[in-house]
């Protein structure tokens, strides 16, 4: 994790000096290279998290709200901020609640929330063992929302959430001079990764710009595709390769 040194201010104006000595002449704004630090580091961050087994980016929510649907009457929350599309909900890091909600449970526990899903939960009920209850309790999730199983019976106002969050890539409210939550030692990928889009982007051939002179029939292949596939490999994917291995 950052140590406050690296904000993303100073990693976006070290592209953007890097990309305009070689491309003097290019529009190029801070913004646009700021998006393209964002993009690709809520993917590097998230194969980090994905490969590592830390905390490092886990945020904890205290006194999140629990909700009751008025229709199905189940109890669920909203996920106070964007998580990573992980394998099992693999983003979210624990659910609980405090023993004095469930007066069975020693008061130096908690109560930790057991994923499954809403196929899965159905069994559950048919088994004494895996029944939920207040101190045996079950979540899914369904896109923004968290649903929790065997809370029921008791008044559960608030929980505590402990999530792996995106870097919210598409937000315009980032605060760029804040630290840089992103691995130190990925900063090189990630610098690399942006050069060659930049490179890519601003070397497209004139020949490839397109006029809608390419929509004339006498401008269609006539000769069958053997391979659409580039021999080559682009730097950026090298290192992503090394980077997953």
């Amino acid at each position: 994790m950052s140590d406050g040194s690296t904000t993303i201010r100073m990693v976006v104006f070290d592209l953007l000096g890097d990309l305009k000595q070689v491309y003097s002449g290019a529009a190029l704004t801070p913004f646009k290279v700021y998006y393209w630090v964002m993009i690709f580091a809520d993917r590097l961050r998230k194969l980090h998290i994905e490969k590592i087994d830390s905390g490092a980016y886990v945020h904890r929510f205290n006194n999140v709200p629990v909700l009751v649907d008025p229709v199905s009457g189940r109890n669920y929350f909203e996920l106070p901020a964007g998580i990573y599309d992980m394998d099992k909900d693999g983003a979210i890091d624990y659910i609980t609640y405090p023993p004095e909600y469930d007066l069975s449970l020693p008061m130096f526990a908690s109560a930790t929330f057991t994923r499954t899903t809403p196929a899965k939960a159905k069994r559950l009920y048919y088994r004494e063992d895996e029944k939920p209850s207040p101190s045996n309790v079950y979540v899914y999730r369904q896109n923004k929302y968290i649903y929790l199983l065997g809370v029921e019976e008791i008044n559960l106002t608030k929980i505590e959430v402990a999530l792996k969050t995106s870097l919210a890539p598409a937000s315009l409210d980032t605060n760029i001079d804040e630290p840089f939550e992103f691995p130190q030692d990925l900063i090189p990928i990630l610098k690399r990764q942006i050069l060659d889009i930049g490179r890519f982007v601003m070397q497209i051939p004139a020949d490839l710009v397109n006029d809608g002179a390419a929509w004339d029939s006498k401008n269609f292949p006539t000769q069958k595709i053997a391979s659409v596939n580039d021999p080559d490999t682009t730097n950026s994917q090298r290192y992503q390769q090394q980077y997953e291995q």
